[in-house]
């Protein structure tokens, strides 16, 4: 157990979140594993963030947790926010009850989950997702729930256009992934003027 603690504390900061699936490649069984984790987190030495995720020191932040966990670690990306909470991150004044998430790391279909006590919506991706992807996808993903909001339509022709700069993202980009998508992402495709903000 203290030489599980040692290796944790070496190799990870305060604060930072712990994934069990890494620590998989430490020579222990996996049951071997999870009965040391729970001895450090029942005599408090590490503590549980939410499933398979494990923190000392300082308390992360839900974001910290759930983008390690669902959206990226290790130089690579397999998820991205969805609905209000990339609105938010858009700039858009929108109160959400939870952060919602898709990612290629999720077993489920769509699962709400605790973490740190607060409730993260996890949606199992049908596409997947890398780095390579991701900011076309969380774009389509917009604009398939773009009718469920009234939002002001410059602003959101500015947002758009900033997030299709930053990425660089082409009409090429866009149709070699809308087909996956449900019909209302074609017409809000259109309805909203996408084609106009692309490069």
């Amino acid at each position: 157990m203290t030489d599980l603690l040692s290796y944790i504390k070496s190799t990870y900061k305060e604060g930072e979140p712990i994934l069990l699936k890494d620590l998989k490649t430490l020579d222990l069984s996996y049951d071997n594993l999870r009965q040391k984790l729970k001895k450090l987190t029942d005599t408090n030495l590490i503590e549980r963030a939410t499933d398979g995720i494990y923190y000392y020191g300082n308390k992360p932040s839900v974001e910290e947790v759930t983008k390690k966990r669902f959206i990226t670690r290790n130089n690579a990306v397999f998820g991205y926010y969805i609905k209000n909470s990339l609105l938010s991150r858009l700039g858009f004044d929108i109160a959400s009850e939870c952060d919602e998430i898709i990612t290629n790391e999720f077993g489920a279909i769509v699962r709400d989950i605790d973490v740190l006590g607060e409730k993260v919506r996890v949606r199992r991706s049908k596409i997947q997702i890398d780095k390579n992807n991701f900011y076309v996808l969380q774009l389509l993903d917009l604009i398939k729930d773009l009718s469920d909001y009234e939002l002001d339509q410059d602003k959101l022709n500015e947002s758009l256009k900033s997030y299709v700069t930053e990425y660089k993202i082409t009409k090429d980009d866009i149709d070699r992934y809308i087909c996956y998508y449900p019909y209302v992402t074609f017409r809000n495709y259109y309805k909203y003027n996408i084609e106009n903000i692309l490069n």
